[in-house]
């Protein structure tokens, strides 16, 4: 089928079983003949409405999965490319040019800013759309198939356009390796907006098996995530599961057995891995591929073997892979390597890496040795903005998170003296996205070494941290930066606060505020040092928080010479008063909308909720952290 179209491999399975299950959810059924007459009335009324010509992107902003089914085929019918996009999120900017967007009547309060652009009700035009025709339309399509968008798990999320070829391309890879049978009923369980269900979908449907989107029917296959593969089998063993196919995320081998061992005998177990680029057609994991057994299952995660049509390639320990329609190699942002023949093992990924200790580190490896500790199931190592090293550690089931005096003893020899943490925080469980993939912007910072109650780190006998040091300079600088500038006044502008001719009780009050403008100063001159101790980065990313916190400085430091200045200028000397308000005035403006962007940004960061944090220290009543 290679060269067709993505919705004529799905028509195919129509004539093949016009009566057979496609879709099955908490509240109904839907036939592959149901499912195909929906799509292809919607694909009438998007030529109808739209006027849709070959190639026009059309965004589905609806979460409801049945809905977005019947979009995605309708557009691909109707000569289209959809995109799916969370409704309750604002618009992303590649969908601006979108000819028309199809959503449901609970999301249209938020979809009013379309000029030009039809919304279409899936339910509210349902009658509109039922005077359609359900047989095929005479659409010409294009190339492009889906605007797919990536986990934005190295910056922001990406659109990534996805053409037919390489779609079907992708399930002609699937079919061989997964050997889905049109009896089977496939779970899938990622969010309807993202490459996971995306990918699902495309190889249920297009293999003629039923799609499940409940977990209370029986199912035989389960397409998901980590996270959901473990809770799915952590209680009773799934009668009939056959096949288990997990990706979004990669397993370490430890995890993999596991789940493995939870399965039926016979059952199989794969690790999926592949970008957006490559329609999620990359490499493929089960154990068979190793050579024999490994002595540290906890320290490796096994990318596995190409898809069929895909090649890897790695390039100085980057991860390349070629999509299963050929064309250019693509990056993956990935570290792996390949021992021989044997499977590509994955080794961290190129934006987690930071400097530390002079050099660069990828975290991945000090996570790997931490995993070897008897009391840690999982972890993630970060950089705080002082150059601190921070372990966020799963301890085992039932037990508390190991104290960071154990987890250092554990870690030495083992690596550079400078990997090993200075804090730890005990998580019940590692923050993930809505795609399964490990959020480390959902980690929170350590507590505070002096908070509820706990001893400070710098006093008798503990040790001095950066932080108390940038304190105590700034608190000095301060010090001498207020008195300084007392001394200074006059040097650097004579007669800048003379006050002889200025009647009581206005004098007064022109020495207040010089001296409120000394202490501002003295104020600014401290921060610079006490700043990067007091603005931890929550959520707003380091460059932003340091254009705040060099902007705060310039918020308060900047009134003692700026005045002194003015009071000295000539009301009519335009030269000199346009030169000081665009030296001082527009740069205060500046700084004070940076800081208002900053504050913004961790404000929003604050009202999210840390998926599973559990500090002990700093929430003061949460067992589980150390810090």
């Amino acid at each position: 089928m290679s060269g067709g179209k993505l919705h004529q491999l799905f028509e195919g399975r129509v004539r093949d079983g016009h009566d057979r299950t496609a879709v099955i959810t908490d509240r109904d059924e839907l036939t592959y003949g149901q499912l195909d007459a929906r799509a292809n009335r919607l694909a009438h009324h998007l030529l109808d409405v739209a006027h849709l010509e070959p190639g026009d992107l059309v965004a589905i902003r609806t979460l409801r999965a049945p809905d977005v089914l019947v979009a995605a085929l309708g557009v691909l019918k109707a000569g289209g490319v959809f995109a799916v996009a969370s409704p309750s999120r604002p618009e992303p900017k590649a969908l601006a040019g979108a000819r028309a967007v199809i959503s449901n009547r609970v999301h249209s309060g938020r979809l009013t800013d379309l000029p030009d652009k039809p919304l279409i009700l899936l339910d509210g035009h349902a009658a509109t759309i039922e005077e359609h025709p359900a047989d095929p339309v005479e659409a010409v399509a294009g190339p492009g198939a889906a605007l797919l968008f990536t986990a934005g798990t190295t910056g922001q999320p990406k659109a990534v356009a996805i053409e037919h070829a390489r779609f079907t391309a992708a399930y002609e890879a699937f079919s061989e390796v997964f050997g889905l049978l049109r009896d089977d009923r496939v779970l899938v369980t990622g969010r309807s907006d993202t490459l996971a269900f995306a990918v699902g979908w495309l190889r249920t449907l297009c293999s003629g098996a039923t799609l499940v989107l409940t977990t209370r029917v029986p199912y035989t296959v389960a397409d998901t995530d980590p996270t959901t593969a473990a809770a799915l089998l952590a209680g009773p063993r799934v009668e009939g599961l056959r096949l288990m196919a997990v990706g979004g995320e990669r397993l370490r081998l430890d995890e993999h057995l596991r789940l493995e061992r939870r399965l039926a005998p016979g059952a199989r177990l794969i690790s999926v891995y592949g970008t957006t680029e490559v329609a999620g057609c990359g490499t493929w994991f089960e154990t068979d591929q190793l050579p024999g057994p490994m002595v540290r299952p906890e320290q490796h995660a096994f990318l596995g073997q190409p898809f069929p049509g895909v090649r890897t390639k790695i390039h100085g320990k980057h991860i390349w892979l070629t999509p299963p329609d050929g064309g250019d190699a693509v990056p993956t942002g990935d570290l792996g390597q390949r021992h021989g023949t044997g499977p590509l093992e994955y080794l961290g990924k190129m934006a987690d890496r930071f400097r530390h200790g002079g050099r660069q580190v990828n975290p991945y490896q000090i996570e790997a040795r931490l995993v070897t500790h008897p009391e840690v199931r999982d972890a993630l190592v970060e950089r705080s903005q002082l150059g601190q090293l921070i372990a966020y550690v799963v301890p085992e089931p039932g037990r508390p998170a190991p104290r960071l005096e154990s987890v250092q003893a554990h870690l030495r020899g083992k690596g550079p003296a400078s990997d090993v943490p200075s804090h730890l925080v005990g998580l019940t469980a590692l923050p993930r996205t809505a795609a399964g993939k490990l959020d480390r912007d959902g980690l929170v910072l350590p507590a505070p070494p002096d908070a509820a109650g706990a001893t400070r780190s710098s006093g008798k006998g503990g040790p001095v941290t950066a932080s108390d040091v940038l304190r105590t300079v700034g608190g000095l600088m301060a010090f001498v930066a207020f008195f300084g500038s007392l001394i200074l006044t006059d040097v650097f502008w004579p007669g800048s606060t003379d006050l002889t001719i200025v009647p009581s009780p206005w004098a007064g009050f022109f020495r207040g505020l010089y001296f409120a403008e000394h202490l501002a100063f003295a104020a600014g001159i401290g921060f610079l040092f006490a700043g990067p101790t007091l603005m931890p980065r929550t959520g707003a990313p380091r460059a932003l928080t340091a254009a705040a916190h060099l902007s705060i400085v310039y918020l308060l430091a900047s009134w003692w010479p700026q005045d002194n200045f003015y009071r000295l200028a000539a009301k009519q000397d335009w030269e000199r008063q346009a030169a000081l308000v665009y030296a001082f005035n527009v740069p205060l403006m500046l700084a004070a909308a940076v800081v208002a962007v900053w504050a913004a940004v961790q404000g929003a960061a604050s009202r999210k909720q840390p998926s599973a944090a559990v500090l002990e220290r700093g929430a003061g009543r949460q067992p589980g952290a150390r810090s």
